[in-house]
């Protein structure tokens, strides 16, 4: 199962490759890429362990899930199936607009926000995410406008993956704002169709098990 994708093959993570055979225990270090997939490979055939054809992807993702502080040289991998949808203007505003009456409607926010520990787990899962994407347009006014919006609502509550989160390309959710708020406010608004995605990427926050 592919669970995680390396996104820069040209430079070693630090320490090095490193993994641990899962149906053996044995481990492998080496700064060469090409050097520990040969001695996985022919350690997992000599053991009997069939390989996929697909299988340095299921080897690059288990290096991934072993080595968690590799941070984001690793990222989460996301079907292919899944549509990355153009960064609407007015789906942000909405979707701002929508939050601010929520907002405002909840004891002007006095515990109307998940607490800072929430915040940041999300934030930390949405920076590394392929469908975050920068949060920038090109009028100035518009743009204005949106981080005007963002104030707004949060007031001085951030995280510290803030300068990693822009938008998210499947609901054009504004991710500084999005990671402080309830997830079942968010889906109120969402279609069927954006909860359907969501509900597909398996180590998404905005996911609900069915």
């Amino acid at each position: 199962m592919i669970e995680y994708e390396f996104i820069d093959m040209s430079d070693s993570p630090p320490g090095g490759w490193k993994i641990k055979v899962p149906k053996t225990g044995v481990e492998f270090k080496h700064y060469d890429f090409r050097a520990i997939s040969n001695a996985y490979k022919s350690h997992c055939n000599a053991n009997g362990i069939l390989l996929s054809p697909n299988w340095q992807e299921e080897f690059l993702s288990e290096m991934c899930k072993q080595n968690q502080h590799w941070g984001r040289k690793c990222r989460p991998a996301v079907a292919n199936s899944l549509k990355r949808r153009r960064l609407s203007l007015t789906a942000v505003l909405s979707f701002l607009n929508m939050l601010r009456a929520w907002a405002q409607s909840t004891l002007s926010g006095k515990d109307a926000f998940v607490p800072q520990e929430e915040a940041e787990r999300r934030a930390g899962i949405c920076a590394n995410c392929p469908f975050n994407t920068t949060l920038q347009f090109s009028c100035g006014a518009c743009m204005g406008a949106v981080l005007t919006l963002i104030h707004g609502i949060l007031g001085k509550r951030k995280t510290q993956y803030d300068s990693s989160l822009g938008a998210c390309l499947i609901c054009s959710c504004s991710l500084k704002a999005a990671v402080h708020v309830p997830v079942d406010v968010q889906r109120e608004g969402l279609s069927e169709e954006l909860k359907n995605d969501f509900d597909e990427i398996k180590y998404c926050w905005k996911r609900v098990e069915k």
